[in-house]
Parts: C-alpha cells; structure tokens; sequence
C-alpha cells in the first residue's frame, strides 16, 4: 500500500524564484508578503517508513501542488534564457576564434600550393602497386598542428564543425552565414579526407575578408612548411 503524502523538508530560497509579491494569510492571522516557492525535498511517507526525494523528481502535478507560480516562472525563466542564447548575435571574433583554432591562415597558404590534391598511385607490371597514394590533407597535417595542438591529435574538425553549424542557428549576418557553411564544408571535407573539396572551401573562405585575415600568426608561421 502506497501513500501520497508529501512534507516539505527544504525550502529554496525565495529571491531565487519569487518575481511577483503576493499577500498570504498565515493561520494565525500573520501576514506575509511574498510568494510560496517550491521545496529541494520532500518526505513521501510509504508503507515501509518515510523517503527523502529531490522535489525535482516528482511528477509535474505533484509540483504544482507547492507552488504552482513559482513552477511556472521557472519554466519561463529557462525558456527565455534559452531563445536569448540562440538569438545572441554572432560576432566576427566567433569566426575568427574558430579560424584560430583550426589555424585556417595556415590551410589557406598550403591549400594554393598546386600540387595539394592526392596523388594517384603508380602501379606496374600486373597491377602491383609500385608508389603508395597519400592524402595531401594528411601530408600536411603534422606540418600544420604541433604535436600537443588538440586538433591536431583529434585529426578532426568536428568540434568546431559542431560550433559553427550552433552559429548558424543563431541567424548570423549573410556574409557570416556564407563564411560559416564554407567552414562546415572544410570541416566535414577533413572528416572525408577529400583533399580536393577542402582546398576548394578554405580558397573560397580567403575571398571572404571575415575571420580570414589571411595575415598568419607567428605560431602559425612557425608551423608551415611547403607542401610536398
């Protein structure tokens, strides 16, 4: 046999949820300003003695049985909060930060060199492979990221493909916008390894003058080498 009633045990501080004052009438004839806020727990009593529960736990109309304002006010709290980060504008500093990261300035000089694209392999007699094809995107990787870069040991975008496609949902400006999907196209061509199609997006991305400065940091400088 089960049992449904519930004591409150603590309570949250009121300043923390109340927004509007209300007028509450204690049985004593006190009255008090304020707003009733819900409790951290309660004590549910069941056949085998009483449990602590985080109030948190408890079914939604269990909840309003405390404080039906305060449940509400937070569930609206956290709605605004939420539809405030993703219409926070995107700033130029975003882009960059995440040209930074990837040390794009870098890409973009071994990306002109002609000869980045993959190489075919040579074959001989009977079809034995006699020169082994390499991926210039990993030809040049280690040349690009120091050895503790953590890009460079994930040999991945996708940290910062995952941050930009978040960057287009917050409605950027139209040449961040067009900035932003050449990033992704680098970024998910690294994941393919198609050396073709991310030289193509990092040239696309020096012609657009946001978050590519195409000046290369002295960290930058010292990690390029030519492309073989």
């Amino acid at each position: 046999m089960k049992f449904h009633t519930l004591v409150a045990v603590t309570m949250f501080p009121l300043g923390t949820i109340a927004v509007h004052a209300d007028t509450i009438r204690l049985a004593d004839g006190t009255l008090i300003e304020g707003q009733i806020v819900a409790p951290a727990e309660v004590i549910i009593k069941t056949a085998t003695g009483d449990r602590k529960v985080a109030f948190s736990l408890l079914p939604a109309e269990f909840q309003k049985i405390y404080a039906p304002k305060s449940t509400d006010t937070r569930a609206t709290a956290e709605a605004k909060a939420l539809a405030e980060v993703k219409a926070a504008a995107v700033s130029d500093e975003d882009l960059s930060a995440l040209a930074n990261e990837v040390n794009l300035d870098t890409w973009q000089q071994v990306a002109a060199i002609g000869s980045f694209r993959d190489k075919a392999e040579k074959r001989g007699t009977g079809g034995l492979i006699v020169t082994k094809a390499f991926n210039a995107l990993d030809e040049n990787w280690v040349t690009v990221y120091s050895p503790k870069d953590a890009v460079g040991e994930a040999w991945n975008w996708n940290d910062q493909v995952a941050r930009a496609k978040a960057m287009l949902d917050r409605s950027p400006q139209f040449m961040q916008r067009r900035w932003l999907e050449l990033f992704i196209k680098a970024g998910e061509a690294v994941e393919r390894r198609d050396s073709n199609d991310f030289a193509q997006a990092v040239r696309d991305m020096k012609r657009n003058p946001i978050a590519s400065t195409g000046t290369a940091s002295a960290e930058t400088n010292r990690n390029f080498f030519p492309a073989k």
